[in-house]
């Protein structure tokens, strides 16, 4: 009787955990969805479409130097979390010694690499001249903030590691707000220049690492950062296990982080801007979801260590009910009021193409955003290279065929079609083939372990986009108040529809568990 006791104390804990973290993660991402929503127009006022789109363009840049560095960062959360909950202290210091090391010294090189970058930027990238000084500034700090990220990027895993998301959450509710702060001043004081977003960038990076320094202390207090604990061997094993990862960064950025570059290449540096707008709500809503199945990590590697596979099973199918309970909102949404968000959001730019461009970018969404959870699989089971291999192979292809069928039509809006649909069309194909198959078969599950719950979810999402309709058939929203108004509703019947219809058992605990919190606290 007593083990069966302890058993659901633990089960208790870790549903307690997984809301506390789910909520300090939505709630980060919704005062990073305010800010961005509130700057984003402002910005583009001041600055031009143009000019805006070399923002999300120098942040792609970036992304392709993460290459380099994803082989070696990419396994260290997995490998410092294991030897952790083993009671490995020694190897967690010498994990921790040998990633900061490593990190220094490429570092060093990606400096370089960036400096020349700069010098032949206009050769690189089509920058009308008299914006040229300032979006070299502005590639220059931000090229700065991502250096300054990957120096302190192993100190981000003491959070991870200890399953305490929440304080990561916090760290970015604090970092959005000081982003916040700085661009209004700066916007409001001074003449409008597109490289302040590069300042804040910087500032906001230095903030991240500080704060992640002292969570490792407080957290990890046994971790000790020694040039004698500096070995070579664990470097090896961290690069082995995922340079597999190094070719997902590569198709990630062949299936939609050339999609900026290619546009400007081939269309333009205004359609680039437009098309850079039209991505926003899709990577922020994308960006939750990512976040989000992030919180899953944790304690599926936890279970993993302990060769608890049952569990990891139960975590994975509850993650994709919780998701999918979340995901059809903002998909729905944005197909049912999209144009009138836009209309609303950007006056002066052409809403129709927005919204368009917003639905193709967003396609895959229905299927993918509740499997997020899964890309955890490959990394806890560090079976990366079958993963790797198939997203590099569907990224060639999805690449190939863009510049193909660029060759044809003379309609810049249908060629900017082409650069955002053709990778999302290939992205359904994989979230509804290789994702459940493959991730059922590296935890030797059934095959079609995972397929019930992806139908449900695409019923689900069908419900609520008939619901919205309803709605918009009954409620205007032709004003922000009333697309608010309408808002709220959607999102109140979804989540009683969902609520009945996407979740089982556990997961209704999991939410009513804060829920009566939050009751008892008031």
């Amino acid at each position: 009787m007593g083990n069966f006791v302890t058993m659901g104390r633990i089960a208790l804990n870790k549903n307690k955990q997984l809301a506390i973290n789910m909520v300090a993660q939505m709630m980060a991402f919704a005062i990073n969805l305010g800010i961005s929503f509130l700057l984003t127009p402002y910005i583009v006022k001041y600055v031009g479409e143009e000019a805006y789109g070399f923002v999300g363009l120098a942040n792609n840049f970036t992304g392709y130097a993460t290459i380099i560095t994803t082989a070696l960062n990419s396994m260290a959360g997995r490998f410092i979390t294991l030897s952790i909950h083993r009671g490995e202290h020694e190897d967690t210091s010498k994990y921790f010694t040998s990633v900061v090391m490593a990190n220094l010294f490429i570092s060093f090189f990606l400096t370089i690499a960036g400096g020349l970058v700069l010098v032949f930027l206009d050769r690189l990238v089509n920058v009308p001249g008299n914006i040229l000084s300032d979006v070299t500034l502005l590639w220059a700090l931000l090229f700065a903030s991502f250096i300054i990220g990957l120096v302190g990027n192993v100190f981000g895993v003491a959070t991870f590691a200890r399953n305490r998301l929440e304080l990561s959450s916090l760290q970015r509710v604090i970092s959005n707000v000081i982003n916040a702060v700085i661009l209004v001043v700066a916007f409001l004081l001074f003449q409008p220049h597109v490289w302040y977003l590069g300042l804040s960038a910087v500032v906001c990076g230095l903030y991240t690492i500080g704060t992640n320094v002292y969570y490792t202390k407080k957290l990890l207090p046994f971790v000790r950062i020694r040039r004698r604990y500096f070995d070579l061997k664990k470097i090896k094993t961290l690069v082995l296990s995922g340079m597999w990862n190094s070719f997902s960064s590569i198709s990630s950025i062949l299936s939609t982080g050339l999609d900026l570059l290619i546009t400007n290449w081939l269309v333009g540096s205004a359609a680039m801007g437009v098309v850079s707008i039209s991505k926003t709500l899709p990577a922020q809503i994308l960006s939750i979801f990512g976040t989000l199945s992030s919180t899953f990590a944790p304690q599926i590697t936890i279970s993993y260590a302990k060769n608890d596979m049952e569990d990891i099973k139960r975590q994975l199918v509850s993650a994709v009910r919780l998701l999918g309970f979340f995901a059809c909102i903002p998909i729905a949404f944005l197909y049912v009021y999209g144009r009138d968000f836009f209309t609303l959001w950007m006056p002066g730019q052409d809403a129709g193409l927005l919204h368009v461009l917003s639905l193709l970018s967003a396609g895959a969404f229905i299927f993918a955003l509740p499997l997020e959870p899964m890309w955890n699989i490959f990394t806890v089971t560090n079976k990366v290279r079958q993963s790797s291999l198939f997203l590099l192979f569907n990224a060639i292809v999805s690449t190939l065929l863009v510049f193909i069928l660029l060759q044809y039509p003379h309609d810049d809006r249908v060629k900017m079609y082409i650069v955002v649909g053709v990778s999302t069309i290939l992205s359904i194909i994989r979230a509804l083939t290789f994702l459940p198959l493959y991730g059922a078969a590296c935890l030797h599950f059934k095959w079609y372990t995972f397929y019930p719950v992806i139908l449900r979810n695409i019923a689900v999402v069908a419900v609520v986009t008939l619901v919205c309709l309803g709605i918009k058939l009954i409620l205007p929203s032709d004003s922000w108040t009333m697309l608010l108004v309408n808002g709220v509703v959607v999102v109140l019947l979804s989540c009683t529809i969902n609520y009945f219809l996407m979740l089982g058992k556990e997961e209704r605990e999991i939410l009513k568990s804060r829920l009566f919190k939050w009751r008892r606290k008031k």
